[in-house]
């Protein structure tokens, strides 16, 4: 099991992935909590490792159009295998990257200003290092909502609290 959490840990995270702009003083009122109380909760979910900073950057406007996920094996060998490693962490094009079980040895998120451009880039690089390639382009986001995982495993951990009037939904 991961680290532990408590119910006030759980109804934080939930506050704060619902809306991340939210200030000590909200989420205190939320939570008829003190705002101290709040500030060392939140201090020690980012000491523990639970609770991390990020930034979420809408690429579209940026000018960058395309967004892939592509899957990858190299069945052709530990030097295929090498090149695809040195290419995963050296194209900036390449945001995400994970070793997976699966129907693929390799997944990665890809960013690039259109598909045209993706293609004849850095999918072509990856095309000849990998067995099979498969390329999955996003059109649009159906959900991202982490909030409901949390409060999912609130209601698990803690079932008496379900039906909670004070927190913000």
């Amino acid at each position: 099991m991961g680290a532990e959490v408590d119910e006030i840990d759980l109804l934080i995270l939930e506050l704060l992935l619902g809306n991340p702009g939210t200030n000590y003083k909200i989420l205190a009122k939320s939570l008829n909590l003190d705002q101290r109380t709040v500030s060392r909760r939140v201090k020690s979910l980012m000491d523990r490792g639970i609770l991390k900073q990020s930034v979420v950057v809408d690429w579209s406007k940026l000018g960058l159009h395309a967004q892939a996920y592509v899957g990858s094996t190299t069945a052709r060998g530990i030097d295929y295998a090498r090149k695809l490693a040195e290419l995963v962490h050296t194209d900036p094009r390449i945001v995400e990257a994970y070793e997976t079980l699966g129907s693929f040895q390799y997944f990665m998120t890809i960013i690039e200003t259109d598909t045209f451009k993706m293609r004849d880039s850095v999918l072509r690089d990856l095309d000849v290092l990998a067995a099979e390639l498969t390329t999955t382009l996003v059109t649009n986001t159906l959900k991202h909502d982490y909030s409901s995982l949390v409060r999912y495993i609130r209601e698990t951990r803690f079932p008496r609290t379900r039906s909670r009037e004070n927190v913000v939904r």
